[in-house]
């Protein structure tokens, strides 16, 4: 391992998220983390306090009723009626998570309703995606909130975790719940588990023509990763389709740039176009795409449109740096008109990992390494390079050695086999996928340690090993052999934090017909492209959008610790027209435009470490 200082401008692979697929566990306690783990973690410090254009009216702290402290606690943010509610997320100590009741009657001085706090079950938390909608039919009558469940590392799963939760709030002081733990009871291998799957968000929707209402989940198990269930009935929920997986039914995913191999959904919204209802769905590497979803029996969900990311990263290549782009789509709205679209890119490493292959039949070859997160990071200041030494799955004790150990996944935990080839001597470990039908996937170990510790997919793998003829087509038949071992480099360039895209959008309103997305333009926080705050002043990516929904030419911003920010948008591009940091700094998640009983509209955001902020635009 060597320490180095890199400036870069490489088109390289990034391992910014696992792939969903292969993200269980091959046997309870291997150390699989979700996958989102670490995705919403913190940075210390914080960018200089601001105010501009936009006024704060109210804030109020929750109560993490565990007593562990607010740090990272508070995740996605929702409004209905005089009731705000905000997610628990598994910050700091994974306990006690749910959903906080919020009364925001006076919106200067809003308060948490701790008698009416919602809990999630033991080992679950609550993360991405929260929502109340009123019902009306012969099954229920009232107002239903929606949070999904995410499994805490190193909880084992439990017939009372994943899936998604559904309670009647008609009554936000009394809330009781009306199905717990639902959604995609099918694994893989095609057997039934006990638990559904684990769901990183979900949105629900109620057709005005059928009257029938629905939810859509983001499957965190499964490669047909867009699951859809029918909740006209809440307390029994029908699942309608679960066999969406838009790579392979729709093919928007791209060949190049190479790096964007991630896709897979991540968070969605669904808008009523004509007689038409539209999906949005953020598929991470493979873009932003609308989905008729009309009718969401399988087979009757049909592609409107796509994005494709550009072969350079917009906000680098304006600052001279030839890079691919992160990737990263992560939450967008239509605009009201349905003329725009605004995306956000999550990127919460300002660094890219660049690996390559530097020896043998594979020389100069880029592939994928995820760091576990709970390792010591490839960073400016640390890369992996040199000959890999093949230790097999290292699971016993291992002869001495040194430099970086090549380790094939399977028989025993990932913090097993990095304690294993620590012991040894070495001062870097690579794990790659074991043979298994996904094993082009990736995951998140949950594994800690004081080296650098990466996962690489089997195709990575096979080529480090030097094994002839291997190709994507044939890494998944074909067997490891007993030993080889290339040269390889690991290291990072800075790649600036996740930004904004305008899109312009053609959604017709008739059924079945397609139309188009065409981006316009990108922003960016500038800091966030600099190097210089790259450390020490908090996540610098932004999260989400909320489109304001009375002009179809602002939307609201959460952007982590650069606050919020407010822009304006339209034909010829996307300017900040507001913004706010509070002093000591924010860490904002969610954002919500929200409307008190008189019609005054509010923008609501989420602080993780905090809880709820009210604001006024004053533009």
């Amino acid at each position: 391992m060597a320490i180095l200082t890199l400036s870069l401008t490489t088109v390289g692979s990034s391992g910014a998220h696992p792939d969903h697929g292969g993200a269980r566990e091959d046997f309870p306690g291997e150390g699989v983390a979700d996958g989102s783990y670490k995705q919403h973690d913190g940075d210390e410090g914080h960018l200089p306090a601001v105010t501009r254009n936009v006024t704060l009216v109210g804030k109020a702290a929750v109560t993490n009723p565990s007593g562990a402290g607010n740090t990272g606690r508070i995740a996605d943010v929702t409004a209905f009626g005089d009731y705000a509610y905000l997610t628990a997320f598994r910050e700091p100590t994974c306990e006690r998570t749910g959903v906080h009741v919020m009364d925001i009657s006076d919106p200067a001085h809003p308060a948490e309703v701790t008698g009416a706090f919602i809990p999630t079950s033991d080992g679950s938390y609550a993360g991405e995606g929260i929502q109340v909608e009123h019902i009306e039919n012969a099954f229920f009558h009232g107002d239903l909130l929606i949070h999904q469940n995410e499994t805490c590392t190193g909880a084992a799963p439990t017939p009372n975790s994943g899936g998604i939760s559904l309670w009647d709030v008609t009554d936000p002081r009394a809330p009781k719940p009306v199905a717990l733990h639902t959604g995609d009871f099918t694994n893989p291998q095609g057997g039934l588990d006990a638990a559904p799957n684990q769901t990183h968000s979900m949105r629900m929707w109620t057709d005005a023509f059928t009257k029938r209402t629905y939810v859509v989940l983001v499957d965190d198990e499964e490669a047909n990763d867009v699951d859809i269930m029918e909740i006209t009935d809440p307390f029994h929920p029908v699942m309608v389709n679960d066999e969406l997986d838009l790579g392979a039914v729709f093919g928007v995913d791209q060949a190049d740039p190479g790096n964007l191999t991630s896709v897979f959904s991540h968070d969605m919204m669904i808008t009523k176009v004509g007689r038409r209802y539209v999906m949005n769905m953020n598929y991470w590497d493979g873009g932003y795409v609308l989905l008729d979803v009309t009718d969401p029996r399988p087979g009757k969900v049909t592609l409107v449109a796509e994005s494709d990311f550009a072969a350079l990263d917009e906000e680098r290549a304006a600052r001279g740096h030839q890079i691919s782009p992160e990737g990263n789509a992560h939450q967008s709205e239509l605009s009201p008109n349905r003329k725009f679209m605004i995306g956000t890119d999550e990127d919460f490493s300002p660094f890219r990992v660049v690996a390559t292959i530097d020896s043998g039949p594979y020389a100069g070859s880029e592939y994928s390494a995820t760091p576990a997160p709970d390792t010591k990071q490839i960073d400016e200041n640390t890369t992996i390079s040199g000959a890999v030494t093949y230790v097999g799955d290292a699971c016993g004790t291992l002869p001495a050695g040194s430099g970086t150990a090549l380790i094939e996944r399977g028989t025993c935990s990932f913090q097993i086999k990095l304690d294993a080839v620590v012991a040894a001597g070495y001062t870097a470990g690579v794990v790659f996928q074991n043979h298994r039908a996904d094993c082009l996937s990736g995951v998140s170990m949950a594994a800690a340690g004081e080296i650098p510790f990466v996962f690489a997919n089997r195709y990575a793998g096979l080529r480090l090993l030097g094994v002839p003829g291997v190709t994507e087509a044939n890494t998944c038949t074909t067997t490891t052999p007993a030993s080889g071992g290339e040269s390889t480099t690991i290291r990072a360039v800075f790649d600036g934090w996740g930004y904004v895209r305008l899109f312009g959008t053609n959604v017709p309103t008739t059924p079945g017909a397609t139309g188009s997305i065409q981006q316009i333009d990108t922003y960016a926080v500038p800091e966030s492209q600099d190097p210089a705050y790259a450390r020490g002043f908090g996540d610098l990516s932004v999260h989400e959008v909320a489109m304001d929904p009375e002009n179809s030419n602002t939307a609201y911003l959460s952007y982590y610790a650069a606050g919020l920010r407010v822009v304006k948008y339209g034909k010829n591009g996307i300017e900040e027209v507001g913004a706010f940091i509070d002093e000591g700094g924010n860490n904002f998640w969610g954002v919500e435009v929200w409307k008190d009983e008189t019609g005054e509209q509010y923008v609501l955001a989420s602080d993780r470490d905090h809880g709820l902020y009210v604001f006024h635009f004053d533009g």
